[in-house]
């Protein structure tokens, strides 16, 4: 079983557009719980703890024993937080709970490892994918999952299907979605023989230089 994360709340007893702006500048972060078949429940949440977590990264898919008032503690996912678009302040957080017995479905972070051989000669990486939608028992749920890139070369990609899932864990991504690839540059191309690249890099390369291009034009 992985180790699960503490959070203790309080119920949200203030509603309102100017009790909210109250609550925030005091600290306090309101959310809702979801719990199955039964009623949402509001509550309040010290945003400064909130934050820590998130930041330790992996906590779509971390279990937390959420404790409100003085509650037995009930095993919740955090679904989603809400950011101010402008000052980038988590503005609400939303949490699921779950059963320890049943599958669910959560988003994990991918994790680059290694350095790419196409990085190396002079290729950009460019990682488009940055995570992956997975099933698995809550305990289940990996924090990331890591692809090791050191073998990529110019012009060449991966993708969700080169991906090793953990023990219990089904990834339900299209395996044909891209994750990332080492990107040719103009330079590239004056020293490499074009034929060994591939299509798909040469594509990449023009693309790369031609908005090059129009941006030197725009200036």
């Amino acid at each position: 079983m992985s180790q699960h994360v503490p959070l203790s709340v309080s119920t949200r007893t203030e509603f309102g557009s100017a009790k909210t702006r109250r609550l925030r500048k005091a600290g306090r972060l309101p959310g809702v719980l979801y719990q199955p078949g039964g009623d949402s429940l509001p509550f309040l949440a010290d945003e400064y703890e909130v934050r820590r977590l998130i930041a330790r990264g992996g906590v779509r898919s971390a279990v937390v024993e959420l404790t409100i008032d003085s509650d037995p503690p009930r095993t919740v996912l955090f679904k989603q937080w809400d950011r101010d678009p402008v000052r980038d302040d988590i503005t609400h957080l939303d949490l699921q709970q779950v059963d320890l017995t049943v599958e669910v479905e959560a988003d994990v972070p991918v994790i680059l490892i290694g350095s790419a051989v196409g990085v190396r000669e002079g290729g950009i990486l460019d990682q488009t994918t940055l995570t992956v939608r997975v099933r698995a028992l809550p305990d289940a749920l990996p924090r990331s999952i890591e692809l090791d890139i050191a073998e990529v070369e110019l012009g060449g990609s991966v993708h969700v299907s080169d991906l090793n899932a953990p023990a219990g864990v089904t990834i339900i991504t299209d395996g044909e979605a891209g994750i990332a690839s080492i990107m040719i540059t103009r330079a590239n191309l004056a020293d490499t023989d074009v034929e060994t690249i591939g299509e798909e890099g040469v594509e990449g390369a023009v693309e790369s230089d031609s908005s090059e291009d129009a941006g030197a034009g725009e200036e």
